[in-house]
C-alpha cells in the first residue's frame, strides 16, 4: 500500500474548505504526488541547495487526525529556497542521483509548485495518509 504523501499550494480560505480524508485534489488544488516521501522536503532542497537541513527547522504541523490524513506546513525558508532552484541545477541532481525520467520531474514540479506558491501568497503544504 504504502503511504500517499502530496504537496500543494493554497491560500488560508482554500485551506479552510480542505477535507482531510480528500487531501488537496478534493479542494482542486494542484499538487504533486510525492507517493512514499516520508521524509519531508527540507532534507531533499538542503541537497538541491547545498545547505544544512538544520538551517530550515521543522515543517508546521496543521492538522492530524487520528489514525488518518495529516497536514503540514512547509516552512517558508524551504519553499523558498525550493522555487530558487534553477534548471541547470535540478538537471545536474537528476544526473548525480541517477534520477529516472518520473522522479526528475517530479523534482521540477514541486519546484514550480512552490514558484507559483510564492507569487501568489500562499502557503507550501504537505498532506500525507496511510
Amino acid at each position: 500500500m504504502g503511504v500517499f504523501v502530496d504537496y500543494f499550494a493554497a491560500s488560508s480560505l482554500e485551506l479552510d474548505r480542505l477535507d482531510l480524508s480528500a487531501g488537496p485534489a478534493g479542494i482542486g488544488s494542484p499538487y504533486v504526488d510525492c507517493k512514499g516521501w516520508i521524509d519531508g522536503l527540507a532534507g531533499r532542497v538542503a541537497e538541491l541547495t547545498g545547505r544544512d537541513a538544520s538551517e530550515f527547522g521543522d515543517d508546521v504541523v496543521v492538522s492530524v487526525e487520528s489514525e488518518g490524513p495529516g497536514l503540514t506546513r512547509v516552512r517558508l525558508e524551504v519553499a523558498q529556497a525550493l522555487a530558487g532552484v534553477t534548471d541547470e541545477r535540478l538537471a545536474e541532481y537528476a544526473e548525480d542521483e541517477l534520477l529516472d525520467e518520473h522522479e526528475a520531474d517530479r523534482y521540477v514540479q514541486l519546484r514550480d509548485l512552490a514558484r507559483s506558491a510564492g507569487a501568489n501568497d500562499h502557503g507550501l503544504y504537505c498532506w500525507s495518509s496511510v
